[in-house]
């Protein structure tokens, strides 16, 4: 038996020049070059370039670029199906494509690029709302938002789970500020309503209608023609409305400089959400000069005016009878009355006086007493004459029919305090007749 053994060549790799090994370098660093300059859509499983991607906003993404192309988020968006036909986007189409693009869908952001793709006065006519919504949500505000940001999810459900439809202002309100903050809300919103007769932002978002209507209340306050003045008025909501978007701005400025990592690729957002804030602070005081409505540019108001020296002041040059102080009643108030006798009860149980202190005290007390004894029989001479006076000034104009459109107070109500003590007098007489009697009897 012949045995035949083969044996087999080891096949050596064939040998490149050095201009082949330089040319595939080249082709290598190409292919190296063009993959970092591009990201690959996980949705078509295509690698394509920087620009056919939109930039993201989540601060965790590192690319910078949705993880979808544009391509497969507008197939999303007009719902584009396998007879490749292009339908006009609804709300639900564009929050599935924000979801894969991880982008906030915001629903008034949504009406208004509605209202932009249909206005033709604009000049900027886009085809749909969705290429309207993909601009406007990249802008600078609405930076280091995601999916999770929008306002279609309730608080405590996450971006699987069902979206609730509406917030009532009170979970909204007392979520975030509590039922104290609340109250004050809705008292403001009544007083802006009350002045206007109308409510200036019932369009605006619950959560920032605390903030607006406390603003507008205020400027409100300021002027007793405010109210009055619609060009004034309109000016006002409009500055109330810029100091909410600068707070919007700040608070957006503030989470992009906490982001240490990030901050030289939000340098330039940082810079323009500046340069936006600057513009509409310019806006405001040109609102505010020409309507009068700061303190600086106010050509009526006058120095002191709204403090309370002022306010008294103006209470009194407008002889208001109700803008009196009644000290009397303060005096006789019951309440206060009880409260001084408890303190006094308090004070004289936690003394511990001796004999000398005893008499010093009864001594400063019964000058004391002589003092308003004295005093008070000056003034019940001078009660005595003006009410004669008072008297023969309302006979005379009853005679004369004569009627004064005034709240005079009426002289029965001024002796009333006086009933009590005359009915007390009454019975304490009463009943030491009945017990003379008895003890004759």
């Amino acid at each position: 038996m012949v045995v035949s053994l083969v044996t087999t060549k080891e096949t050596q790799p064939t040998k490149l020049t050095a201009a082949q090994l330089k040319k595939k370098v080249e082709t290598q660093e190409e292919k190296i070059k063009s993959l970092k300059e591009g990201a690959w859509c996980y949705m078509c499983d295509t690698h394509k370039a920087r620009d056919k991607f939109y930039v993201s906003t989540d601060p965790m993404n590192k690319s910078g670029l949705t993880p979808i192309c544009k391509d497969c988020a507008r197939k999303i968006a007009l719902r584009i199906g396998k007879d490749k036909v292009e339908h006009e986007p609804d709300k639900n189409s564009v929050i599935e494509t924000m979801r894969y693009l991880n982008k906030p869908f915001l629903s008034k952001l949504w009406d208004s690029s509605i209202q932009e793709s249909e206005n033709l006065a604009s000049g900027k006519v886009r085809s749909n709302g969705y290429y309207s919504y993909v601009k406007n949500v990249a802008m600078g505000q609405y930076n280091t938002l995601t999916f999770k940001d929008s306002d279609i999810f309730d608080n405590n459900t996450s971006e699987n789970e069902t979206p609730k439809e509406s917030t009532t202002e009170e979970e909204l309100i007392e979520s975030h500020a509590g039922l104290d903050t609340y109250d004050s809300f809705l008292k403001n919103k009544n007083d802006v309503i009350r002045l206007l007769s109308y409510d200036p932002f019932e369009k605006e978002d619950v959560a920032d209608q605390p903030f607006l209507y406390s603003q507008l209340l205020g400027i409100l306050d300021s002027s007793e023609d405010a109210n009055e003045d619609m060009m004034r008025t309109s000016s006002a909501i409009s500055i109330v409305r810029g100091f909410l978007q600068q707070s919007k701005i700040d608070d957006t400025v503030a989470k992009l400089m906490s982001d240490i990592s990030n901050i030289e690729r939000n340098s330039a957002t940082i810079k323009s959400l500046q340069e936006s804030k600057g513009k509409i602070t310019s806006v405001i005081t040109s609102l505010a000069q020409d309507s009068c409505i700061s303190l600086k540019h106010n050509k009526n108001a006058k120095k002191g005016e709204n403090t309370w020296t002022g306010k008294i002041k103006k209470i009194k040059d407008l002889n208001l009878r109700e803008g009196e102080v009644n000290g009397f009643d303060l005096e006789t108030c019951k309440a206060m009355k009880q409260v001084m006798d408890l303190s006094n009860a308090s004070i004289m149980k936690t003394l511990a006086l001796d004999e000398s202190e005893w008499s010093d005290m009864v001594a400063e007390q019964r000058q004391k007493i002589v003092d308003l004894q004295r005093d008070l029989d000056k003034y019940i001479e001078i009660s005595r004459i003006l009410l004669r006076e008072n008297l023969d000034i309302k006979d005379y104009l009853k005679d004369k029919n004569i009627k004064l459109e005034m709240n005079l107070v009426d002289l029965n109500d001024l002796f009333s305090c006086f009933s009590e003590q005359e009915s007390e007098n009454d019975d304490s007489e009463n009943d030491s007749e009945s017990e003379d009697e008895n003890d004759e009897i």
